[in-house]
């Protein structure tokens, strides 16, 4: 099962965001498919949370618009909301210290985390996740 990072979604969600329309492309089909799809409702917040912010985008956007878009990523039945289980915090605690997390880098041992828990490949447009060892980390296409 596949797991979007927040950047990936917020490509695919912003038309001024860089190849948007190939990320949107890429999302629909998978939102159309018949695959299981993951989705971390903390990467929805981090979606929220950067498309609305002021000092990231010049013309943010309103939150009903970024909540709908959220929404809709939730809403297929191949949708499945994909969060922290018992094995997460190990896990977690784990990469940080086999890869001196700091800064930045720990939400994205986080992730890698949740990803490396569930099965799931992790789709992103972050190289950092190369560092993660275990983690099946790759760009949408």
């Amino acid at each position: 099962m596949i797991l979007p990072d927040v950047n990936v979604l917020v490509y695919a969600f912003r038309r001024d965001a860089p190849d948007h329309a190939r990320h949107r492309e890429w999302l629909q089909s998978v939102l159309r498919g018949e695959s299981a799809y993951g989705v971390s409702p903390q990467v929805l917040a981090s979606l929220i949370r950067i498309c609305t912010h002021p000092r990231i985008f010049g013309r943010p956007t309103p939150l009903e618009e970024a909540l709908a878009f959220c929404q809709a990523l939730t809403e297929p039945a191949n949708c499945q909301l994909v969060q922290p289980g018992p094995r997460h915090w190990p896990i977690f605690i784990d990469l940080c210290q086999r890869t001196r997390a700091a800064g930045n880098l720990v939400q994205d041992a986080w992730f890698a985390a949740l990803a490396i828990e569930h099965g799931c490949e992790w789709i992103t447009l972050d190289r950092d996740f190369a560092r993660f060892p275990s983690v099946r980390a790759r760009p949408p296409f």
